[in-house]
């Protein structure tokens, strides 16, 4: 008996070697909202890649998305390479590798938006565009490089050509009913010194073509000054890895990284309710431990993931226990404003994912009661120095206890 267990535990062992558990961030549950993770910026084989778009589904799934936004170079340059011979003589055309990759998606639930890179104005200005929820990459291909050649016929210089190029290819993507980001404005080969808001940007948002910016890419990083165009402009954020070589390169899985994710607070889980959520500037960013947005979703996920408990407060102190139930660590530091700066309480802490800690606070004389310091209630408040609602500013959270 036991060497039958032994040739039957031996028999199961390639297959335990090779079980896949989904590496997906900890998101906390909000009220009113289904939190959905996604990629909005990857590339395939179809243009400048090197992988297959179910690779690029699969890897979705282990990372733990709920979607992801096929965005394959739709420039005709980059359309050579998917008729250069690697696919045997195949029909294909730039629409070609979503149609692979939502078909392959249907097995795990993940949502695959149809969307396509308009890459123009390189080594000019940024102008590389996403273009979401779209229904045809060809045409928009087709317009842009129709207006440059006109434009070209007319005397037009250069630079003049890329605009309206960009111009003519967003407008078709919008006629789609598409949805419009701008991407890695900080990009060194079109931005080597300092990232630029250029007069076509503004010509662009004027004429009412853009949706949001990515502001962070994996190979940029985050971009604080398009995070800050984001706020005051009014748009939406997203982050995307941009990927061009398979996911393991980019993320280091071995030492619990995850890539970087929009997250979307949507009504519902699907197509609709993601354009919903992004249409309405409902999402945020987290990439490398910290989190973008607006600042009404920061707290609502801050104050859905920061559990308070235990609390018990005495005539001299307050001790409470606090908690993390998201994935993401909690950079919190005092914040000095009125009714906090009478107490004392940590100064600085570190709250990692899923980790429960014990607070306490008394008075500044921590030997005397809360009431000979006129302290009527305990109040703690606080940044959250890793989640920012603009460039530079962390989120305020206050919390309030009464007091024997």
């Amino acid at each position: 008996m036991k060497r039958i267990l032994t040739s039957l535990c031996l028999a199961l062992l390639p297959f335990a070697a090779f079980a896949v558990v989904p590496h997906r961030q900890t998101m906390p549950k909000v009220d009113g909202y289904v939190l959905l993770l996604g990629d909005c910026h990857i590339h395939t084989v179809f243009s400048d890649d090197t992988s297959w778009p179910t690779t690029r589904v699969d890897e979705a799934a282990y990372d733990g998305l709920d979607f992801i936004a096929i965005t394959d170079h739709c420039d005709t340059r980059h359309q050579k390479m998917v008729n250069n011979g690697t696919f045997n003589g195949a029909k294909v055309d730039r629409n070609t590798s979503y149609e692979i990759a939502a078909a392959a998606a249907k097995k795990y639930g993940i949502l695959v938006v149809h969307g396509a890179e308009l890459t123009r104005g390189n080594w000019m200005f940024p102008g590389h565009f996403n273009t979401l929820f779209i229904k045809d990459g060809n045409r928009i291909a087709i317009a842009a490089e129709e207006a440059a050649d006109k434009a070209k016929a007319e005397g037009a210089d250069a630079k003049a050509q890329e605009e309206a190029a960009i111009l003519a290819g967003l407008a078709e993507a919008r006629a789609q009913g598409g949805y419009i980001q701008w991407n890695h404005p900080d990009w060194e080969r079109q931005a080597p010194n300092e990232t630029v808001w250029w007069p076509i940007h503004s010509q662009v948002l004027d004429a009412g073509l853009l949706d949001g910016i990515e502001i962070v890419n994996r190979f940029t990083g985050f971009d604080p000054e398009a995070f800050h165009w984001c706020v005051e402009k009014n748009l939406n954020v997203s982050a995307g890895t941009d990927c061009h070589k398979p996911m393991f390169q980019l993320v280091d899985y071995e030492k619990g990284e995850y890539r970087p994710v929009t997250v979307a607070f949507a009504r519902e889980r699907s197509l609709e309710g993601l354009r919903e959520a992004m249409d309405n500037r409902r999402c945020c960013v987290i990439a490398d431990n910290c989190m973008y947005g607006p600042e009404d979703l920061l707290k609502l996920f801050f104050e859905s993931a920061f559990e308070i408990s235990n609390v018990k407060c005495s005539a001299k102190k307050c001790t409470f226990n606090i908690r993390n139930t998201s994935s993401l660590p909690f950079v919190i530091t005092k914040a000095v404003d009125g009714e906090s700066s009478k107490v004392s309480y940590p100064r600085m802490t570190i709250v990692n994912a899923g980790e429960e800690l014990s607070w306490s606070v008394t008075g500044i004389n921590n030997t005397a009661s809360f009431a000979s310091q006129g302290v009527e209630e305990v109040t703690v408040s606080f940044f959250v120095e890793n989640m920012l609602c603009d460039t530079g500013k962390p989120i305020k959270v206050r919390y309030t206890f009464p007091v024997k």
